[in-house]
């Protein structure tokens, strides 16, 4: 009878080994098990996986604390009593109207924006100072836990990064990151702006591969999680710090870091 082993020890299963591997395997939620770090949002299959595509700035570069930075430090230079989170928000309103005009340049686009969150106070910025946000972007740090779970995640998946951003900026963040990547596909080769949808129809060109084969990650939900799925990508919500629910999109699963990711990939 198979019940019936008295010289052997019985095997010990426990629920928390059981949750964390059929998370592995895309089967089940674990948003309410705190030993496991990757949540699943809604149904599913990892399996299908082969290729992790991400934003890259705020996802893998730190982009917030660049951001907030220079705005705060112009906002001190010119005496302005405004909140920073106020100033932030509207910073992001008028970039994100210019990107989804006629294609620019992003470095253009980050002079303009700024130029025109300070002009609304009546503040006339130097040329000098309406270019800081594209001096300094090549220089923010990645997060620390970028490189190494790039680097486990690259043991088992292509890699690739779909990113607003210009040529020359992303060719001064792609050290900080550690690995080389697959498929780099950035606004000034499709000459469109998430979340238009150009950026992933050419990651599935060039990589010749389906939808269901991406996995996209991404700590924004305009500009990432929405056109992703619309795609028919399964995605992963990355939870930086700074980040906005700005959308309804529901992520196929999310997590607190990338390392979070690297576990919950198995990597």
């Amino acid at each position: 009878m198979l019940n019936r082993r008295p010289q052997s020890k019985p095997v010990t299963i426990t629920i928390p080994f059981i949750v964390a591997f059929l998370a592995l395997r895309g089967r089940i939620s674990c948003t309410n098990n705190p030993k496991v770090n990757a949540t699943e949002k809604r149904m599913g299959d990892l399996s299908q996986i082969e290729i992790l595509t991400f934003d890259c700035y705020g996802t893998l570069i730190d982009w917030e604390t660049g951001l907030r930075e220079t705005i705060a430090e112009l906002a001190q230079r010119h005496a302005l009593a405004s909140s920073l989170d106020q100033l932030l928000s509207e910073w992001e309103a008028i970039q994100f109207d210019m990107i989804t005009g006629p294609y620019r340049k992003y470095r253009q686009i980050m002079a303009d924006s700024l130029r025109q969150t300070f002009a609304a106070r009546e503040v006339e910025l130097t040329d000098e100072e309406s270019q800081l946000l594209g001096l300094r972007l090549p220089d923010w740090p990645a997060f620390a836990d970028t490189a190494e779970s790039l680097a486990r995640l690259k043991q088992r998946f292509k890699l690739g990064i779909l990113s607003n951003i210009d040529d020359d900026l992303l060719a001064g963040s792609l050290p900080k990151l550690g690995v080389s990547f697959d498929e780099l596909v950035t606004a000034e080769q499709v000459q469109s702006y998430k979340p238009a949808l150009r950026h992933f129809e050419t990651a599935m060109k060039r990589l010749n591969r389906p939808a269901t084969a991406f996995l996209h990650c991404a700590f924004g939900f305009k500009y990432d999680q929405r056109p992703a799925l619309q795609m028919g990508m399964q995605t992963v919500w990355v939870k930086r710090p700074g980040w906005i629910r700005d959308d309804d999109a529901e992520p196929t699963f999310e997590t607190p870091d990338l390392a979070g990711l690297a576990d919950l990939l198995g990597c």
